[in-house]
């Protein structure tokens, strides 16, 4: 999951930042789900704004 997010946010040309902005986190939070230190089972709800985010399914946000 941590590599289709961090693909998903380099092929948009997005920052942590503003990926983190788009979806009401801190950057901090968005770094450690990307860096796999939180979120090891992703919240539906935030899986859901993340896709809304990248205009994608959730299922490419939440794959391996």
């Amino acid at each position: 999951m941590r590599k289709a997010l961090k693909e998903l946010r380099e092929q948009g040309g997005y920052t942590q930042k503003e990926v983190a902005s788009g979806v009401g986190i801190s950057e901090e939070y968005y770094q450690m789900i990307e860096a796999g230190k939180r979120q090891k089972r992703m919240d539906v709800t935030l899986a859901a704004k993340l896709a809304s985010f990248f205009k994608c399914g959730i299922e490419d946000v939440v794959k391996d």
